[in-house]
């Protein structure tokens, strides 16, 4: 299973002049590829909507037709419909291959200016994103996609090189005492990177040790530019990020794919679950189900978060002026932040509780409960007809972090419908 760390990371270089030009590089390349994403966006769509551009004469297209008569297709009232694919409008020599066309778009903009490396991974996102996407453009229910400066520069594993862990010794400023700290160092393209780890709590450290240990497999990963707010200052600045693809082997698990947990995201708990109850029992009131958390651990933080940001919201009248919405609403952001993380940490948290218990118990596949009947009767339950619990309760992230943790662990996760419609 790949996974993705996102890892703060700057240009480790004493020399200030040879820093800043790394540091001007990096912006040059951002700029280039920025620019070559677009077009070759573009061109993907010229490509997928060819029939489209076949107005500029009768001539014209009847030339066209008259080198593609596999294009013209004649239906039972004897009208005549054109149907012109993507592989009719490429010249057919070798090398020109529908992905082929923008890698060679790429290389006449980029070659000499960014290494070979990037935009060849580039060039396999962006056809790998139209392919799946293009369809629904067609249709008119999304847009072509568009790159700013934030966009992700991609490389392949072989180009990280050079990565290595340094204990160093680090003295509190204000104590006086010394720790020793692990720090993380690397080589792309030949420009020195370090690391910022801070306090780590996605155990980022781990990983990086396992993959130079190589128990974890590095794949194709990307840099790429992002503001961000400063806690204590407020003002975003420009930082770097990696975002490192690490493949996950499955962990080898005694399971039992027979042994079935089944579980369900209460509406009083975040999630029950049971080893008992099969699929045609599962609302059996004599049943007992086991509980990770409790909607007062879970909603008492949230809706605290929530009043203050009310509170906060009505106090921005009163902010001073002169620096536009941005600063009135400076406050505000911050306390919409502190709620999706703290979201964010609790799901992750009664996640991996519920993946846990199923490795534990030797259970192999995992049934998410259907919560349709649930949802609807604390709806009615409910005497403003507001459902206050379950706009709080993020369903749809929970079912998600379990899905990828039980991956992780090789477990099956299915839903009721699947077993009923099986059964």
């Amino acid at each position: 299973m790949i996974i993705t760390r996102k890892i703060e990371i700057y240009v480790h270089e004493e020399d200030k002049e040879l820093k800043d030009n790394y540091i001007h590089t990096i912006y040059k390349w951002r700029d280039a590829i920025r620019k070559a994403a677009n077009l070759a966006v573009s061109h993907k769509f010229v490509q997928a909507n060819a029939p489209q551009f076949m107005y500029m004469n009768d001539s014209f297209m009847e030339a066209f037709l008259a080198e593609h008569p596999e294009c013209v297709k004649v239906n039972k009232d004897g009208e005549r419909k054109v149907k012109i694919y993507v592989s009719d409008v490429l010249k057919q020599e070798k090398g020109l291959s529908e992905q082929n066309t923008t890698y060679r778009l790429m290389a006449s903009l980029l070659k000499g200016k960014v290494n070979s490396d990037i935009y060849g991974c580039l060039n396999q996102l962006i056809s790998k994103l139209c392919k799946d996407t293009m369809t629904d453009v067609m249709k008119g229910e999304t847009t072509l996609r568009s790159y700013k400066n934030n966009i992700p520069m991609p490389f392949s594993a072989k180009s990280l090189s050079n990565i290595h862990g340094v204990e160093e010794d680090v003295t509190n400023a204000d104590t006086g005492k010394t720790r020793k700290v692990k720090r993380y160092y690397f080589t792309l393209f030949g420009i020195p990177f370090a690391c910022v780890l801070g306090h780590d709590r996605s155990n980022n450290a781990v990983i990086i040790d396992r993959c130079i240990s190589g128990e974890y497999k590095l794949c194709s990963s990307s840099i790429a530019f992002q503001k961000v707010t400063d806690r204590i200052t407020g003002k975003k600045k420009q930082k770097l990020f990696l975002y490192l693809c690490v493949d996950i082997p499955k962990k080898d698990e005694k399971l039992d794919p027979k042994k079935i947990m089944s579980c369900y995201l209460s509406i009083t708990h975040p999630i029950q679950y049971n080893f008992e109850v099969q699929s045609k029992n599962i609302y059996d009131s004599g049943v007992k189900w086991f509980s990770i958390g409790n909607a007062e651990e879970f909603l008492y933080r949230r809706t605290q978060i929530q009043a203050a940001m009310r509170r906060c919201q009505m106090n921005c009248r009163w902010t001073n002026g002169g620096k536009g919405r941005k600063r009135k609403l400076q406050a505000l952001e911050r306390f919409a932040e502190k709620e999706k993380n703290y979201v964010h940490t609790k799901l992750h948290t009664y996640s991996r509780a519920l993946i846990d218990r199923a490795v534990k118990n030797g259970c192999g596949t995992i049934v998410l409960v259907n919560q349709e009947p649930r949802e609807e009767k604390a709806k009615e339950d409910n005497q403003k007809g507001e459902p206050f619990v379950l706009r709080n309760w993020s369903y749809f992230g929970l079912k998600t972090m379990i899905e990828y943790k039980a991956k992780m662990a090789g477990i099956e996760v299915v839903s009721q419908k699947e077993i009923e419609g099986e059964e």
